[in-house]
């Protein structure tokens, strides 16, 4: 008897210490660039075909309440930190290329925490927080390799990226790298293409006794050369694919779009193939709005929502978000609640066994369990942004039912309604049997822990996802907020009716205004820079490299005198026009 007892004792502790040791997950994130609400088949429209992006989302859990900030460099700063852009001065325009701006070395990121815990760590893809200095690029800030550009886009086909310096005089240069080496012989190449087959080598030559951390930004689907090219590797072909939407344009969008799908697919294929899948969290997102028309126009959809890329309205920081994982406990459901951008870290840092506790005071919180298990979150308010350059804010409370806008982005450029609806007749009706055939479902399926996923649970879900039902019916003011907005985003999604006036509101219009002038009173300046003339890529073979050496030596102070002086009269005589996002 006394042998039977220990033998069961045994038993437990052995189980117990395997729970303990449970193999780290690998953590694979694919970001897509201005990609709109609207561009994904999950959330209602059909004119954009996403099985792979669909599956994941349909077999592990879809985000219905992520916020993202609303451009490229705050949200990806926001990602790798887990604090607010207003920490690091990152708040405001992206960073364009040629200035000398980056992420605060002091400032810890993602995979360099993951590394902290055992991890391999690679990007393969876009970096857009700084390239001044080898220092800041994404090998000297804890990726072990970085396959990709600095900046923040590039054409399809060409890697090339200029900035204008004046009305007649730009900075054009190559940026495509393997670490601090130029890629020349790969110009030509299909940049979505590429990314994936480098991603997908990255998996095939990892060794799985290490966790992976693998990050693939893709360009896709922002504006390429020039800020206008809609590349693609057929555009006949595009054009005869997408016939049924009305603009050309958008055509080759669709394309874009649905290649970056693929890429998905030969990921989570990938994956399988190593047997790897069943310990991976793979999330995929798009990092902010799209951008239907004006600066770098994709004609992305982020319908029915109000507001574009670069603005606090939900078209423009309402992330899509969809995760899949076989550790969550709760999988084939629609998450609401309230999670950010800045929760990720914390949260992959739980998940892969680390003590949240350590990564300090961050404004990012551990939502595994309210992803994982469904459970309420603890967050009850994000601020969305502060930009006191441009002179606009907002906060979100009330557990995400009440939204306080503070001025908008240019007076109210891009605060109006736009994209494709995607659900007339002219568009074909939702391919469900493509999702189940897809690479991704195929993959998720040979999965034990999975319930196969079948046309119910696709269309339910899909329905309960569709927000069509609060686009505005008649014209709706252009609400510029310059006296404050405050919408009911539980209500009125689509931020139809501003509420600033009703007398019934004035203690949440207070309390968070309060909440507002607390976030001003941490702020760090932004650090907006011009272009630095010693970035000039023909100095450089034509190539975008690191022009500065952030070393003691470079801040000699005769060295740093002379880079003075030539900045200021830089600066005097050449104003930049335009920016990246």
């Amino acid at each position: 008897m006394k042998d039977l007892v220990l033998f069961v004792f045994l038993q437990i502790a052995i189980l117990n210490c395997a729970g303990t040791l449970r193999k780290k997950p690998n953590i694979v994130i694919i970001l897509a660039d201005d990609v709109g609400w609207n561009d994904f088949g999950i959330h209602g429209s059909s004119q954009i075909r996403t099985p792979n992006i669909d599956a994941l989302g349909f077999n592990g859990v879809v985000l219905d309440k992520f916020y993202t900030q609303q451009t490229c460099t705050p949200s990806r700063a926001a990602l790798l930190t887990g604090n607010y852009p207003i920490r690091s001065g990152l708040q405001g325009i992206p960073l364009d290329a040629g200035e000398n701006r980056s992420l605060p070395l002091d400032m810890p990121t993602m995979p360099e925490r993951l590394k902290g815990l055992g991890y391999r760590t690679h990007l393969v893809g876009k970096w857009h927080l700084g390239a001044a200095c080898k220092e800041v690029t994404p090998t000297r800030r804890g990726f072990d390799t970085h396959f990709g550009y600095w900046n923040g886009y590039v054409g399809y086909f060409s890697y090339d990226i200029s900035v204008a310096i004046n009305t007649t005089m730009n900075f054009t240069g190559f940026d495509l790298h393997n670490g601090f080496e130029p890629q020349w012989p790969l110009k030509g190449r299909y940049a979505t293409e590429l990314f994936t087959r480098k991603a997908v080598e990255v998996i095939d030559r990892h060794d799985r006794k290490e966790p992976l951390f693998l990050m693939l930004a893709h360009l896709a689907g922002h504006a390429g050369q020039d800020g206008v090219e809609l590349g693609v590797p057929n555009t006949t072909a595009a054009y005869e694919k997408y016939r049924y939407i009305a603009t050309p344009e958008r055509r080759l969008y669709a394309d874009i779009v649905n290649i970056m799908d693929n890429s998905v697919g030969e990921i989570v294929t990938k994956l399988s193939e190593r047997r790897m899948l069943d310990d991976t969290i793979i999330l995929f997102f798009s990092d902010n709005g799209a951008q239907t028309t004006g600066m770098f126009q994709n004609f992305g959809s982020g319908w029915p929502f109000r507001g574009l890329k670069f603005t606090l309205n939900e078209g423009g920081v309402r992330g899509t978000g969809v995760l899949y994982s076989s550790m969550l406990q709760k999988k084939g459901y629609i998450n609401n609640e309230l999670i950010h951008i800045t929760d990720l870290l914390p949260t992959f840092y739980h998940a892969a066994g680390g003590n949240v506790a350590k990564l300090g005071k961050i404004d990012g919180i551990n939502q595994w369990n309210v992803i994982s298990k469904n459970e309420t979150t603890k967050r009850t308010e994000l601020l969305i942004n502060i930009d006191e350059v441009n002179g606009y804010s907002g906060i979100l409370g009330y557990e995400g039912r009440y939204k306080l806008l503070n001025g908008s982005f240019r007076n109210g450029l891009y605060n109006d309604y736009y994209g494709d609806s995607g659900r007339g007749p002219e568009n074909p009706p939702y391919d469900i049997q493509s999702v189940l055939d897809s690479p991704t479902n195929t993959a998720i399926r040979k999965l034990a822990k999975n319930t196969p996923l079948d046309r119910t649970r696709v269309q339910s879900m899909r329905s309960a996802l569709d927000r069509g039902w609060c686009a505005p019916r008649a014209a709706t003011p252009l609400y510029t907020c310059d006296d404050y907005c405050l919408f009911d985003i539980r209500a009125d999604p689509c931020e139809t009716e501003n509420l600033i006036g009703d007398d019934t509101k004035r203690d949440v219009i207070d309390t968070l205004k309060g909440k507002l002038r607390g976030y001003y009173e941490q702020l760090v300046p932004e650090t907006n820079k011009k272009v630095d003339p010693d970035s000039d890529p023909a100095r450089f073979n034509n190539t975008w490299y690191p022009w500065l050496e952030c070393t003691p030596d470079e801040g000699h102070f005769g060295a740093a005198i002379i880079r003075r002086v030539k900045t200021i009269i830089w600066e005097f005589f050449f104003t930049p026009l335009t920016y990246q996002s």
